[in-house]
């Protein structure tokens, strides 16, 4: 999260003329018990009319090519499991300060969690992650060896059926919209060549909003995990997928 912060950062500035900083500062505030860190920067800022936006996943200010508009998203999404807030301001010298607040005690879970309706895993799964953001491969790979699985990554769809061609998963977590072959074209693939591991399918996407994007995953019975996505309901799904031999049926 902090990483993107200060890459967002970077990016605002290259176009500037000198002086060009970035600052980061971090504190305390005792009587709320949390910990702050703003990351602020003197580029130009971000008009008010999108700042409600910039949050939204795949909305992106950047020019063609470079933003996905994933980033902030994600960011928010993982501020918010650790129970904080991610905001923007921008000071009327210019600029842009992105503050993030966080408790410094343990997130107490929501009352309705209290009681896991799932049981979480104990076998250890071979998962193969398609994504062609290196910051979601990262991401998931990183919540799913926390949990004690054997992760594969790739960054095409291209590159998963290489994979899948040579090793059998146990879940397939793959993104719906990339570049050559996507996520709808790579489900079809595995219906095609493997038709044992279809259940294994599981898809990430942050569209689910758009009609042909839902009507796809509503048809393929699949489940799907949204972005920004919590950790928590990562593992909830890797945990309810069938353990068996369905996976080598082909």
């Amino acid at each position: 999260m902090l990483l993107n912060l200060i890459i967002n950062a970077q990016q605002a500035l290259q176009d500037r003329p000198a002086p060009r900083s970035i600052r980061i500062e971090t504190h305390f505030d005792p009587g709320a018990d949390t910990v702050h860190i703003n990351v602020a920067d003197n580029g130009p800022g971000i008009p008010e009319h999108l700042r409600a936006r910039i949050f939204e996943p795949f909305f992106t200010t950047k020019p063609t090519g470079i933003g996905t508009g994933v980033g902030l998203a994600v960011s928010l999404g993982v501020v918010e499991a650790h129970g904080g807030t991610l905001s923007v301001d921008c000071p009327g010298g210019g600029g842009a300060v992105f503050t993030v607040v966080l408790p410094t005690g343990c997130v107490e879970p929501a009352a309705e969690d209290t009681i896991p309706s799932w049981k979480p895993s104990v076998t250890q799964r071979t998962i193969l992650i398609v994504d062609d953001e290196p910051e979601i491969r990262e991401m998931l790979s990183e919540i799913l060896i926390g949990a004690k699985h054997r992760v594969v990554t790739a960054s095409s769809g291209r590159e998963a059926l290489q994979r899948m061609a040579a090793e059998r998963y146990d879940a397939i977590l793959t993104d719906i919209r990339m570049p050559d072959i996507d996520g709808r074209s790579l489900y079809e693939e595995i219906q095609r060549r493997w038709p044992g591991q279809v259940g294994r399918v599981v898809f990430v996407t942050g569209d689910t909003l758009a009609a042909g994007v839902r009507t796809f995953v509503a048809e393929s019975g699949r489940p799907v995990i949204e972005k920004p996505f919590l950790p928590s309901e990562v593992r909830r799904i890797i945990a309810q997928l069938p353990i068996g031999d369905s996976a080598a049926a082909a």
